[in-house]
């Protein structure tokens, strides 16, 4: 069991974690927290961080490989097993929970998830 206060995550059995921005979002997995700061400029790019239940530090969210890291993740969803963090220029990246490795990158479009195969419909003025 844990609790938050703004950037502090305080677990049961007295230990805690205090981050560099406020603890916004926390998805709860069977071996592991996948914990969302605030986007500031402290936390710019790598702000998902996951720990086990006794507050033990997992990882923090890896460097995507086919695209560049610019901006903050501003979501989590959880998918089964595994958690998606949407980034704030549209991209999404599936990561293992506990151990924090990228299963898949994506770009989102306003659907659940999909990929960049079908090119957006244009139209001339």
């Amino acid at each position: 069991m844990y609790e938050i206060e703004n950037q502090i995550l305080r677990f049961s059995n007295g230990k805690k974690h205090q981050f560099q921005a406020e603890v916004v979002e926390v998805l709860d997995f069977e071996e592991a927290i996948v914990v969302r700061l605030a986007a500031t400029y402290v936390t710019a790019i790598q702000n998902i961080f996951g720990l086990d239940y006794h507050g033990n530090f997992l990882w923090k969210i890896p460097a995507p490989r086919t695209f560049s890291p610019q901006n903050s993740y501003v979501s989590l969803t959880r998918r089964g097993s595994y958690v998606e963090a949407l980034s704030w220029d549209g991209h999404i990246v599936t990561l293992h929970p506990k151990q924090g490795f990228i299963l898949k990158e994506d770009f989102y479009n306003g659907g659940s998830t999909s990929s960049r195969r079908s090119a957006s419909v244009r139209h001339w003025l």
